[in-house]
């Protein structure tokens, strides 16, 4: 099973971290939603801005409005 953290990009170019051991990513326009393997959910208006499914690791970036 391979489970993924997602990170937040801030403007400044840090990351943070949003949640982890995602299992399940939707998209529907500017909003993601993240399953954990245990089923808790996480909503984040913005964007896809990578994966690295080799480093399990999920980049979003806000929506600039």
């Amino acid at each position: 099973m391979c489970l993924s953290a997602v990170y937040v990009r801030r403007p400044q170019g840090e990351e943070e971290l949003l949640c982890r051991n995602v299992a399940n990513v939707s998209i529907q326009q500017d909003k993601l939603t993240f399953i954990d393997i245990m089923g808790i959910r996480t909503e984040y208006e913005g964007k896809l801005r990578n994966m690295d499914l080799m480093e399990n690791k999920i980049l979003v970036e806000p929506v600039e409005r």
